[in-house]
């Protein structure tokens, strides 16, 4: 089959690809690429919100009308060292897969989500939380996501993750003449550090706890009591609910602490709270069969008993309203994502055969879906996995 030949404005949306790549820019600051996407959209008939939520760089674009309706995720938020995690081919795979459907896809409505900073970059941090939480999805009946890896894989999992700051404040004096004028914020900083880590022993291992944490400030001279200090935490588990929970402990041991120590604390959320994912198979058994007529067997990572590595606020989403997805190969085996070598494999040049694989068989399981009435169907999924 010449793929080729069966995905519309070929040119067009490879075309996309580069300029995202070429434009490279850092989440919350992705003016360009975004820009790009809404007007490529607006020319092929879709009417754009812009910007969304009180975001500037967020859209919603809309085709069509009908009963039922699909979600498409788009990205384009670069990091520092260019488009190491793929996001410029997201964003050509969501344009490619609407203006698609666009041409054959009748009684439904199309709705292309432009979300900035999936990476956490700058204000609009997991766009996709926001949107949630403001309701973004209520009126979607199904979604689909995409992002390259090194291998052909459907459904994803995911760790819950939440990074929060602690400010500890004392008061300074003397090391050596005055100690006992001073309130050493430091020494609080420490101890929650340490007990923090304790907590580590009373966790079920099923949840899978991890945690980092670092200082950001810790004093200015040695012979000044440290009047102020700044930890950051991050934390992560298999379990979402587990997570809140664990985190109000954390709250609570640090403020305890701080209080022991005379110190005040000041604990605050830097991150949206990342859930972790729950997979529509559905959705994901009809991208397979896509998948399938060009030769190609995926990995099913929704079906599989894995610890997960990583966070997105795609998960939130999957949370919300039923969601499937598609990882697209590209690179070279255990390639490192947010490497220069994942940005170069990430080229346009390097990726379109994926690209336009990724694209037609999104856009042919979207088709499927409708003709096939299956929404009834993954919503009674949804909705089991909901209830348990």
């Amino acid at each position: 089959m010449d793929i080729e030949k069966e995905v519309c404005c070929w040119e067009e949306i490879l075309e996309v690809s580069k300029s995202i790549y070429e434009f490279s820019e850092i989440g919350s600051r992705e003016y360009k690429s975004s820009n790009l996407l809404v007007q490529k959209l607006k020319n092929y008939g879709f009417s754009v919100i812009k910007p969304y939520m009180n975001m500037e760089t967020a859209f919603r674009a809309e085709y069509g009308n009908g009963q039922y309706s699909v979600g498409i995720l788009a990205e384009y938020d670069a990091l520092p060292n260019g488009h190491s995690c793929g996001h410029n081919l997201i964003g050509a795979w969501a344009f490619g897969v609407a203006i698609n459907l666009s041409k054959k896809l009748k009684d439904a409505k199309i709705v292309v989500f432009g979300t900035p900073s999936e990476e956490g970059i700058g204000e609009y941090a997991g766009s996709k939380v926001i949107m949630v939480e403001k309701g973004a999805f209520n009126d979607i009946d199904f979604v689909i996501g995409m992002h390259p890896d090194d291998s052909w894989n459907l459904g994803a999992v995911t760790l819950a993750d939440v990074t929060s700051k602690v400010t500890f404040y004392g008061k300074s004096s003397h090391m050596a003449d005055s100690p006992e004028k001073g309130i050493n914020a430091l020494d609080a900083a420490v101890s929650s550090y340490i007990n923090i880590n304790m907590f580590r022993d009373s966790v079920n291992i099923k949840n899978h706890l991890v945690i980092g944490m670092i200082f950001r400030e810790c004093g200015v001279a040695t012979n000044i009591v440290p009047e102020k200090a700044v930890m950051e935490i991050d934390m992560r588990s298999t379990s979402g609910e587990f997570l809140k929970d664990f985190e109000k402990k954390v709250e609570n041991l640090v403020v305890s602490i701080s209080k022991g120590f005379l110190t005040r604390a000041v604990y605050e959320r830097i991150t949206p709270f990342y859930d972790n994912y729950v997979n529509s198979t559905t959705i994901n058994d009809y991208l397979e069969n896509e998948l399938k007529k060009l030769n190609i067997t995926p990995r099913r990572i929704d079906l599989e008993n894995i610890i997960p590595s990583g966070s997105t606020d795609e998960a939130n989403v999957s949370r919300v309203v039923p969601t499937g997805h598609i990882d697209i190969k590209i690179g070279y085996p255990g390639i490192p994502g947010h490497s220069d070598d994942f940005r170069e494999a990430s080229s346009p040049d390097k990726a379109y055969k994926s690209l336009m694989i990724g694209i037609y068989s999104s856009y042919n399981a979207i088709l499927n879906i409708f003709r096939d009435n299956a929404i009834k169907k993954i919503k009674e999924e949804f909705q089991k996995i909901k209830d348990k």
